[in-house]
């Protein structure tokens, strides 16, 4: 298949200026940042910050329109697309200056083709030639002559994109319903148990240290990506949600002595004491049957008699909670912090055992259902990368 420089196929290549976000107006149209980004090319629709619009009007570059290509311009994230088709509400946005904004002449390039090329292995390796600097670094407005791109006939662009676009809402179908299936979980909590600060339902009061039997940090040791009798958690397995992600984990060696300390259990729960202002406070309980240790910015709470740790991991996930926590926690140097005595301190109503166990068997229903979802998510994350191996090959 023939390739060509991005360069020739681009009408308009321009990042955006460092935004005047309105104090005097009423906000009106998003601006969109490389966290605002996400990397299966979503917008991040509940991390949006706004300008007026006469403040829009008025920029000289970084107006969005629908079809426009975003591309991650610095920082960490440095290369990762989305296409612009709009956000809830508007069919326009503006971009700030870590943002390049790529618009295509339609004549001769799709821009879907284009942005599934980008978002492929294969594309993002030729975005990162031009990457400069370290690993907060960047690209510049000359990658665009280095990235080659296989460019069949206009035609052959729009099936192939055709092709990716239906592959890839199958993705989105499966998100969806593991999605629901998180929203079908606090609906159930919030049914049982009532709103955990309002606590309308009258149950006793008190605090988490009532419904633990102890809660320690994790250990301070060093961890390789290679060597190492046991994974050890972090604070990034840990997601805002409550869930696990071990896409990126570690090894450590722990002195038999403190085994007990160190390894984390199924059935206890890690709670992330430092992290930024709004991820401080992550909550999650193992559901492992192999042990793992765990980081000493963890807490790890081993529940008493008195409580079932999925109704003190679902009472930590809660939108209240999570509000909770982010006017409790202090700032250290950019990081917000929780010491474990204060996570002990936070209030929670102490409703009867039997509840918090029929609540218990409800999660883990959920949670076997949520894994075969996943089961298939994978496979079709699998077809998908195959199908983009064939489409930027010739062979599709």
């Amino acid at each position: 298949m023939k390739k060509i420089s991005l360069s020739k196929i681009t009408a308009i290549l321009e990042s955006g200026s460092r935004p005047k976000y309105g104090v005097t107006e009423l906000p009106e149209i998003p601006s969109l940042g490389g966290e605002q980004i996400l990397k299966d090319g979503s917008i991040r629709e509940n991390k949006l910050r706004f300008i007026t619009f006469n403040t829009f009007e008025k920029l000289k570059s970084g107006q969005l329109e629908i079809g426009d290509i975003l591309i991650v311009k610095d920082g960490a994230t440095t290369g990762k697309t989305a296409y612009f088709k709009g956000v809830p509400g508007f069919d326009k946005a503006a971009i700030n200056e870590h943002v390049f904004r790529l618009r295509l002449d339609s004549t001769s390039a799709d821009a879907r083709y284009t942005y599934w090329f980008l978002r492929s292995d294969r594309g993002q390796g030729e975005i990162a030639k031009d990457f400069r600097g370290s690993t907060v670094g960047g690209i510049s407005k000359k990658f665009i002559e280095k990235v080659r791109i296989p460019f069949p006939p206009l035609a052959e662009q729009k099936r192939i994109a055709e092709i990716l676009d239906a592959a890839d809402a199958l993705r989105a179908r499966r998100r969806e319903s593991l999605a629901q299936l998180d929203t079908l979980l606090q609906s159930t909590f919030l049914d049982m148990f009532g709103d955990p600060v309002v606590n309308p339902m009258g149950w006793e009061k008190g605090v988490i240290r009532d419904l633990l039997e102890s809660a320690n940090y994790g250990t301070s040791k060093k961890a390789d990506l290679e060597n190492g009798k046991y994974l050890i958690l972090r604070m990034n397995n840990i997601t805002y949600s409550g869930e696990w992600d071990f896409s990126s984990l570690k090894y450590i060696d722990l002195d038999e002595k403190d085994l007990p300390k160190h390894l984390v259990h199924k059935g206890q729960i890690l709670f992330n004491r430092t992290n930024s202002k709004e991820l401080v406070g992550k909550t999650a309980v193992f559901r492992r049957e192999e042990p793992m240790a765990f980081a000493g910015y963890l807490v790890r709470g081993i529940v008493n008699n008195d409580a079932d740790p999925e109704y003190i991991g679902a009472f930590m996930n809660t939108p209240q909670m999570k509000q909770f926590l982010q006017h409790k926690c202090k700032s250290i140097v950019g990081m917000a912090n929780i010491n474990a005595k204060e996570f002990q301190a936070i209030p929670i109503p102490k409703p009867p055992l039997d509840i918090q166990r029929r609540f218990a068997a409800i999660v883990e229903s959920v949670e076997r259902q949520k894994a075969r979802q996943r089961a298939h998510l994978s496979e079709l994350d699998t077809l998908f990368a195959a199908l983009q191996q064939r489409a930027f090959t010739g062979e599709l």
